[in-house]
């Protein structure tokens, strides 16, 4: 990434989408909607304690503990300055407009996953082990629903509206050691909204069910 697009889309101005969020601007005023059904919309107040609040849970009501998960809550809007806009979209994912600006600069840290899964202990253990097919089903199905794009796998993505990953997260790595430790792969199941998003060791978890089902296909 040779350039922070995100810096240049609020200096001039120009709309631009964030993620699930909505960016534009009136004069002096910008707009972070995330449109629903065409109901009324809830205002927000421009506050980042406010908007992570309000986006803490997803759209089926689950804790969102996977911040650039696909599946934000809909049918809301944040009225504010547009300098008050970084602290704003960082509400909803975090670190996001900083890892724009430090890939910008050539600052940003990557790790790649070999690293982050052999420095695992405890609990975590495991996961040093996790077999490259779980591997690759993670990273399709988990990193396939978040809006970050997963610069640690080799794709630094310079395009307008990427949001650097520098580093498999907390989840990824959780969902490679539940995966691992299966006794055998089980049969998937249908997928249960009702079941926490990280909760991969319950049958009917969607990203469990998703990650059973490709490595079953090989």
């Amino acid at each position: 990434m040779d350039h922070d697009w995100l810096a240049a889309a609020i200096a001039s101005r120009r709309p631009f989408r964030f993620g699930e969020l909505e960016v534009s601007f009136n004069g002096n005023q910008a707009a972070v909607e995330v449109p629903g059904d065409g109901g009324e919309m809830t205002d927000v107040s421009a506050n980042p304690a406010a908007v992570r609040e309000w986006t803490r849970l997803d759209v089926h009501g689950r804790y969102r503990p996977l911040s650039g998960a696909r599946g934000v809550r809909r049918g809301w809007q944040v009225r504010c300055s547009p300098e008050d806009l970084p602290p704003i979209l960082e509400a909803v994912y975090p670190l996001a407009p900083r890892h724009i600006a430090m890939a910008a600069e050539g600052r940003l840290r990557v790790e790649p996953l070999d690293a982050v899964l052999g420095r695992q202990s405890g609990r975590y253990r495991a996961a040093r082990d996790t077999p490259p097919d779980i591997r690759k089903a993670a990273r399709d199905v988990l990193c396939g629903i978040c809006v970050r794009t997963p610069w640690w796998d080799g794709d630094p993505s310079g395009l307008e509206g990427a949001i650097p990953c520098p580093e498999p997260c907390s989840v990824f790595v959780s969902l490679c050691r539940d995966l691992t430790v299966l006794d055998q792969t089980p049969e998937p199941v249908d997928p249960d909204p009702a079941v926490p998003f990280a909760t991969f060791e319950e049958p009917g978890n969607e990203i469990r069910e998703r990650c059973l089902e490709r490595i079953r296909r090989g």
